[in-house]
Formats: C-alpha cells, sequence, structure tokens
C-alpha cells in the first residue's frame, strides 16, 4: 500500500487532471474537486506533511470560492490549512485565518470570524512574540464577540487588549479597558468577584502614569461603583500606594507590595508594573 504522502500525492494529480480537462464541468464540479484536495491535505496530515497539507487544504479554499460554494466551505478549508501552517509557519497560518475571516464576515458567521481572530492574537502573543500585533487581534476579535452579541468572549478578549495595552506602556487604553469589564461584572454575581482583580489593574495603570490626582480620583470612583472594594486589600494595596508616592517612602512601598504578595500571590505582570511604579519612586528619591 502507497505511503500517505503518496496517496496524497497520487489524489492531487489526479484532481489536477480533472481540473485541466475541457469536460471537466460536465462530469465533475469545482466542489468535487476541492473535496479531492480537502482528502489530499488530510493525507498529507497523516504523513505529517504540514506545509504541503496546508497548501492543498489552501487550494481547495480557493476552488470552494471559483465554484461559489457556502462561504462556509472556504472558511473550513482555510481554517485547516491554518491549523496545518501553524505547525512550521505561524505567519502563514495567520495569512490563511485572516482570508478565513473575510469569509465569515461576508457570511455573517461573527462567531466563527471572532475565533479566527483570537487564533491570530494567541500565534502573534504566543508564537511570534508581537504584542501590538496581537493587540490589534485581539481588539478585532472583541469588536467580533460583540457584533455576534457575546459579551462574555468580548470582555475575555477585553482583558487581553489592556493587558498588551499596559505592557506597551498605552496606559489610557489599559485603564480604559480594565474599568470597562469591571462595570460590567458589578451586577453579575459570577462576575463580581473578579471585579476586585479588574479594578486593581486599572488602578496600576493609573499609578504607572505618574498623575496621583487621577489615580485618588480613580480609587474614590472604584469605591462608588461598589461599595465593597474600599474593604478589600486591593484597596489597601492601591491607596497605600498612592501615599507612598506622594511621600516618596520606599521602604514602606516595599513592605505594602510584601505583605499583599504573602496573602495573594502576585502575577508576573502585576508584578512587573509594580516594579515600574517602584522605579518612579526611586528616580523621585535621586532628584
Amino acid at each position: 500500500m502507497a505511503s500517505y504522502e503518496q496517496q496524497a500525492k497520487d489524489i492531487i494529480k489526479d484532481a489536477q487532471k480533472k481540473l485541466n480537462s475541457w469536460g471537466f464541468s460536465f462530469f465533475y464540479s469545482l466542489e468535487d474537486i476541492a473535496e479531492m484536495y480537502e482528502k489530499a491535505g488530510n493525507m498529507f496530515k497523516l504523513a505529517q506533511q504540514w506545509k504541503d497539507a496546508g497548501d492543498a487544504f489552501t487550494e481547495a479554499a480557493r476552488l470552494f470560492e471559483r465554484g461559489n460554494s457556502a462561504k462556509f466551505e472556504s472558511s473550513r478549508a482555510l481554517d485547516n490549512a491554518a491549523k496545518s501552517y501553524k505547525r512550521v509557519d505561524p505567519k502563514a497560518a495567520i495569512e490563511a485565518l485572516k482570508r478565513a475571516v473575510e469569509f465569515d464576515q461576508a457570511s455573517g458567521n461573527f462567531r466563527s470570524a471572532a475565533k479566527h481572530w483570537q487564533e491570530i492574537a494567541e500565534m502573534f502573543e504566543n508564537e511570534l512574540h508581537e504584542p501590538r500585533e496581537a493587540y490589534d487581534a485581539y481588539k478585532s476579535a472583541s469588536d467580533m464577540y460583540i457584533t455576534d452579541d457575546s459579551p462574555a468572549l468580548a470582555n475575555k478578549c477585553l482583558l487581553k487588549v489592556a493587558q498588551l495595552a499596559a505592557e506597551l506602556e498605552m496606559y489610557p487604553i489599559a485603564i480604559e479597558k480594565y474599568e470597562q469589564v469591571a462595570s460590567t461584572a458589578v451586577d453579575d454575581p459570577l462576575l463580581k468577584w473578579s471585579m476586585k482583580d479588574y479594578l486593581l489593574k486599572a488602578g496600576l495603570c493609573h499609578l504607572c502614569t505618574g498623575d496621583m490626582v487621577k489615580s485618588s480620583q480613580a480609587l474614590a470612583n472604584y469605591c462608588n461603583m461598589d461599595a465593597s472594594f474600599e474593604s478589600t486589600r486591593e484597596y489597601t494595596l492601591l491607596s497605600g500606594i498612592v501615599d507612598c508616592i506622594n511621600q516618596g517612602d520606599i521602604e514602606r512601598y516595599t513592605q505594602i507590595v510584601y505583605d499583599y504578595d504573602k496573602l495573594t500571590r502576585l502575577d508576573a505582570w502585576k508584578t512587573a508594573v509594580l516594579l515600574k511604579i517602584k522605579n518612579t519612586i526611586d528616580c523621585e528619591d535621586l532628584r
């Protein structure tokens, strides 16, 4: 029995022969030939020939489009192409998914478009380490989830937008997104426990701007948004940091952060932001 790779090549050879035949439209439709390319793509996957698999699925999508198939068929083929390309070439996978998004949006399949944007964002963030591109893609994913009337999924992407905006030192945007998600959690019993974390992150971003007046105003607004926030350890941490910055007290700052971390472990993002704030106090001390 021929290897999977050889079977795939034989199928493609047969598909090309049918495509080039003057009478293919009488016996075979473009959709039929596209399905042959999909079959070849699956054979290449079994052979772990990921680029060839991606190319076969991409050709299937092109043929589905030429044959005026439902746009779902082209999007599905490109989604399969992306899964294969991702093994060897994330950039090629991203290009396939961006093309899939075009078909999704044209057919009104906004949930699929959102998922594809989210996959693009995750590849930019985790495989390619391009935070600005990831930021833009998560924002597009959030917009698509909102269009699809899926606010919970939109908020999940907005939190990534906020996180990456802060890492890129785009603090006003990070503040806006964290506060936006926090406001949706006020009356939701399932999300309310997360609200104090969103407000903590927004408050830390405020402190990174160096504007203590606005930072203090933000803390007051958070207490108005949620009356219980003032009794939380997150509020105590933020208000304590405001005092430390105003007084230039680096030792107290270090102790406040240490005390918080003892009971509530700080993640890498918060640790990085707190270090930036600490450095601003150090700089003030040197003046």
